[in-house]
């Protein structure tokens, strides 16, 4: 099938049909050629058929959904979502009672353990499949009302080798199955993957090896390598062609990953990528960035705020930075509602969305949470639609209790937590706007690792001194040791890629140390690589 304006490489992988793995650098249009993967799917299945689309993070979900929808595709038997809520919505809540007994769905989901479990287990680490067999920490935990996230795709892998009931659904349900971000998946995702293209699902993985950036939650590269290598099971296609950076900025980026890395041609040698070195610390140096913000905005026509983003690796340096903002922002920090992954959270998550104006319709919240399996009888539906409709009208000092009518109405009645966390956020301006329509008046402010997947005309990235970024360990000698240099050099390109047209790389003179010291301040090791000269204006 010839698709309009795209590449050969991307026409090749979309029209392959079979077990396959691609690589796509960023930029390469991948979102293009799973959307036009699946929407060649659709109407060649049954209807009580669909397809797994799994996702980093929910908003890439919600927009490879919006995607495969568009020209009424119908995506109403598929599975969009990240791989905690595939594992705790497709397999744990309705097959772990087959093997443990009680209800699955009752159990509280708790991110971190507390100290207070510790004893049930032999070794408390990221579980895979055979710790869960020969442990019965985890049968204890879960007869205490605990459901742990880590274990997730574990106990997804345990109920796949010990429930028929679970085999024989996802056969009958599902056709594909697509995983993105390949390159961060752990050793019992990537072990889940492979089982669901053993049960005869089509499987797509998409990775990237340069963007891995989550080694510390026991991720690793080597899994989607395992699938570049194993050819008599899957294809192997790559795409690497990055549309979205210009050309300096692609230069720029990729001699950071590889010093030979070719150095493409860019039109009239024009070089978008900056540095400046800034005095003062971070919260100083942010008066001179308000001032290069606005200049950039004001020299470009139709250009907004909300086009900027500001990156650093760790919070600690955004917040440095915002304090000293003479622009508006949003700072995009943690949401306790966002680290519980059970479905009552995801539920708040978007009352509070539609309540604030980030999500428009009462239909969307109903689509994204599947409201019609907790409630199949129509006339609870249209008293549920009813009060979800009008939330806009209520007072904030009345959405707690009504989120609790709500959810009840449902049929779920353990959401403590959940409320708790929804609590927190009304009571913090800060988090209140993350649950807003961006204002085009704000400059948006995040860490490398929350860039991942977005794109902006111009990005600014922060915190590029010695001790800050890359992480350095102090030795004895005090010899230059970075422990997690491959890691903070992915993030680093992560970070330099989310750009469009134009980049800025800031090193200030000042830092304040972990015992909050005002010093002075070095370039970091990624400034002083020496394959980069020539591919930056210095200021």
């Amino acid at each position: 099938m010839k698709t309009k304006n795209l590449t050969q490489q991307q026409e090749l992988a979309i029209n392959y049909s079979h077990n396959m793995v691609i690589t796509a650098c960023p930029g390469s249009g991948k979102t293009t050629v799973v959307e036009e993967k699946v929407r060649n799917i659709l109407p060649t299945i049954n209807v009580h058929q669909g397809i797994i689309a799994i996702t980093f993070t929910r908003k890439a979900s919600q927009e490879l959904r919006n995607r495969c929808n568009s020209n009424n595709y119908d995506t109403k038997q598929s599975f969009f979502g990240t791989i905690d809520k595939f594992c705790l919505e497709e397999l744990i809540y309705p097959f772990l009672s087959h093997l443990w007994g009680k209800s699955a769905s009752e159990c509280e989901v708790v991110e971190k353990l507390d100290k207070k479990y510790n004893e049930l287990f032999l070794d408390k680490q990221i579980p895979t499949t055979f710790d869960i067999k020969v442990d019965d920490g985890f049968k204890k935990l879960y007869d205490k009302g605990v459901l742990w996230m880590s274990s997730f795709a574990g106990l997804a892998n345990f109920i796949l080798e010990g429930s028929k009931s679970a085999v024989r659904y996802l056969k009958a349900k599902y056709t594909h199955i697509f995983m993105d971000e390949y390159q961060d998946s752990s050793k019992e995702q990537h072990e889940l993957f492979l089982k669901l293209v053993d049960l005869g699902l089509i499987g797509t993985a998409v990775g990237d090896a340069d963007q891995s950036i989550y080694e510390f939650r026991g991720s690793s590269v080597q899994y989607l390598n395992n699938l570049i290598e194993d050819t008599k099971k899957f294809q192997y296609f790559r795409i690497d062609v990055n549309h979205r950076c210009h050309p300096s900025i692609s230069n720029y980026a990729s001699r950071v990953k590889d010093p030979l890395a070719p150095i493409c041609p860019v039109p009239d040698m024009e070089c978008r990528v900056h540095r400046f070195t800034l005095e003062g610390n971070h919260k100083q140096a942010a008066i001179r960035i308000s001032e290069i913000i606005t200049k950039i905005v004001t020299k470009k026509e139709f250009l907004n705020y909300s086009d900027i983003a500001i990156l650093a690796k760790g919070n600690k340096v955004l917040r440095e930075v915002s304090e000293g903002l003479l622009v508006d922002y949003r700072l995009y920090t943690g949401i306790d509602l966002e680290k519980i992954k059970t479905p009552v959270a995801r539920i708040f998550h978007d009352l509070l969305a539609l309540y604030f104006g980030k999500i428009s319709t009462m239909q969307e919240v109903l689509d994204n949470n599947q409201i019609k399996n907790y409630v199949p009888e129509k006339e609870n539906l249209l008293s549920l639609k009813e009060k979800i409709n009008g939330l806009k009208k209520l007072e904030e000092n009345q959405l707690v209790q009504t989120f609790e009518e709500i959810i009840t109405q449902i049929g779920i009645n353990n959401f403590a937590q959940e409320l708790e966390a929804v609590i927190k956020i009304l009571t913090d301006e800060t988090l209140k706007k993350l649950f807003k329509p961006i204002s085009q008046s704000e400059i948006q402010v995040m860490t490398l690792h929350k860039s991942k997947g977005l794109e902006f005309h111009t990005v600014i990235h922060i915190g590029l001194e010695e001790w800050v970024f890359p992480y350095r360990k102090v030795t004895q000698d005090w010899s230059r040791y970075y422990p997690e240099l491959e890691q903070d050099t992915n993030l680093h390109y992560v970070g330099i890629t989310r750009a469009k047209e134009l980049c800025i790389l800031i090193q200030t003179t000042k830092r304040i140390n972990s015992k909050e010291e005002e010093i002075n301040a070095t370039p970091s090791y990624f400034l002083n690589l020496i394959d980069l000269e020539g591919l930056y204006n210095q200021h």
